[in-house]
């Protein structure tokens, strides 16, 4: 008898201790330890809370194990009495307590009780605002199917992972909140949505998502680490909102729709992005912008189809390494850059940065391309005065503004080959007559020049005339003469004498004309060859 005495606190000590173990280590307990710690789960809420509906109690029995706390009698996603735009004619035996919840994510006692894999439910109607703001939580939590009027309050929280697939909520607030694994807000209907300086540790998925309200979604100043993901059938009627954001993977929009009246689309400005952006099978409306002022990516991808009313583009800024995907010829590129609007169509950064990737991607006449034409559209677009003006047109028109210098070549052997025919025309026609008085007298008299003359020769006097480094001792002996008229006879003669006249002056100002252009042409050439009027 004294040894059964004995032995009996050790064994009420050891039956204790194991009942600890089983309510606090639910990892490895047994299915008879989860359920007593979801009976005391039970018994904890009733005492906090008073009488439990039944999805409450499904979920505090539920919470100590990997399985899902189903509020409704149907397990069928598809099932239409799970459809959460229509929570409103749910039964109260479906409505779990949002400060519920919240008790059981953050009581120390009620949440050493949830299993590690975390708090799931489906189908149930979330009362109240669900408060999660400024609670440090240890598991995951999802909450799939569920109709959340009222809202998630994230605010300066830290927790695992959220999924609120399929769910139809009110505004969810998470600025400055932190998790460490993925934010999944797929294929539901979200009301305002803000996630300002806030620090997904995984991905931020809003794949077939509805997100409405006049700032649907703002991750302003936010850090996600993996992708930021729109995909099928995304859809908003407002602006997604990415200023200062930092994406350490992609950030991507394929088949996505923005609809709507107002002001919609992307502002990206000032993000950084570690992947590539996809703008790709994009619906836009007269009102969708896409602001990519000063973001940085490592590589783009879009489509011409999902492009922006003109004017609804910004791209100043805008710095990427390569096209993954898309157009990449310099005319269709162009003709994106245009899409900006009148101001921006001005700023030398996109033109030079669309260069660049086309010159590295193997396209150096698509990159000369892009460099011409953005001088073009600062000479149209740009208040120039006159002098400006005729300098840029001369500076296109002869050597590309420096970026097709041999352009020069063809205007050289066209001058020469025109003054070429036109002197020789006046040479026959005696109007260009020698330069020395002896030499004239007998050109008078007689048609031609003294034997020991120079004699003329009307290709090499309009190429020295022309090149102003070349000397080639013809424009020193002969020059058109206004004054000289030869003599004829006869009425024809009288005729060809009326002509002469006016020949005689033309010849003059053409060689005045021929020897500017030759002293603006060459050195253009000389200055492109050098490449000291790109303005790269």
């Amino acid at each position: 008898m004294r040894r059964t005495a004995g032995y009996c606190p050790l064994l009420t000590l050891v039956f204790v201790a194991s009942l600890t173990c089983a309510v606090a280590c639910p990892a490895g307990a047994s299915p008879n330890q989860q359920a007593t710690a979801g009976a005391t789960l039970e018994r904890m809420a009733r005492a906090e809370f008073g009488n439990l509906s039944a999805a409450e109690v499904r979920m505090l029995h539920v919470a100590p194990t990997r399985d899902i706390a189903w509020a409704s009698s149907s397990k069928d996603p598809n099932d239409p009495i799970n459809d959460p735009a229509k929570a409103s004619g749910w039964g109260p035996e479906r409505s779990i307590r949002g400060e519920m919840i919240e008790w059981l994510l953050s009581d120390p006692d009620a949440a050493k009780l949830v299993h590690p894999s975390g708090l799931a439910i489906k189908a149930a109607r979330i009362t109240g605002k669900l408060d999660l703001s400024y609670l440090t939580i240890g598991v995951p939590v999802m909450l799939v199917l569920c109709a959340i009027d009222d809202g998630v309050d994230l605010r300066y929280g830290r927790y695992q992972s959220l999924d609120l697939r399929s769910s139809w909520t009110g505004a969810i607030v998470g600025d400055q909140s932190v998790s460490t694994g993925d934010v999944v807000l797929r294929y539901g209907h979200y009301g305002e949505t803000s996630f300002y300086r806030a620090e997904i540790g995984g991905n931020l998925e809003a794949n077939g998502g509805q997100f409405v309200g006049d700032d649907p979604l703002s991750v302003v100043d936010a850090t996600i680490k993996g992708d930021a993901l729109f995909h099928d059938d995304f859809e908003t009627s407002g602006v997604v909102d990415f200023r200062l954001a930092r994406i350490g993977r992609s950030l991507s929009f394929n088949h996505v729709r923005f609809t709507g009246k107002g002001d919609n689309g992307l502002n990206a400005e000032r993000a950084t992005i570690g992947g590539t952006l996809y703008w790709v099978a994009v619906q836009t409306t007269a009102r969708t912008r896409l602001d990519l002022g000063d973001v940085h990516a490592n590589t783009f991808w879009d489509d011409r189809k999902s492009w922006p009313a003109a004017g609804n583009l910004s791209l100043d800024g805008f710095v990427y390494s390569e096209f993954s995907g898309g157009p990449g010829d310099s005319a269709s590129r162009l003709a994106w850059l245009q899409r900006q609007t009148v101001a921006m169509q001005k700023q030398p950064q996109p033109y030079r940065q669309l260069a660049d990737v086309l010159r590295a991607a193997g396209r150096p006449e698509g990159a000369i391309n892009v460099a011409i034409a953005h001088q073009d559209a600062l000479r149209t677009l740009e208040h120039l005065s006159f002098g400006d003006w005729l300098w840029r047109v001369v500076l296109d028109t002869t050597i590309g503004y420096g970026y097709r210098p041999l352009r020069a070549v063809w205007w050289i052997l066209l001058f020469v080959l025109v003054g070429g025919a036109l002197f020789r025309s006046g040479y026959r026609a005696r109007l260009i007559t020698p330069t020395e008085a002896h030499a004239y007298e007998l050109f008078v008299q007689t048609g031609e020049p003294p034997p020991h003359y120079p004699p003329f020769n009307s290709f090499v006097y309009s190429l020295e005339n022309f090149l102003p480094i070349v000397e080639l001792h013809q424009g020193e002996y002969w020059r058109p003469n206004p004054r000289h008229t030869p003599i004829r006879r006869g009425r024809a003669k009288g005729r060809k004498l009326a002509t002469d006249r006016w020949l005689a002056p033309m010849l003059r100002w053409y060689l005045w004309l021929h020897i500017l252009a030759g002293w603006t042409i060459t050195p253009l050439l000389f200055a492109g060859l050098a490449g000291l009027l790109r303005n790269d």
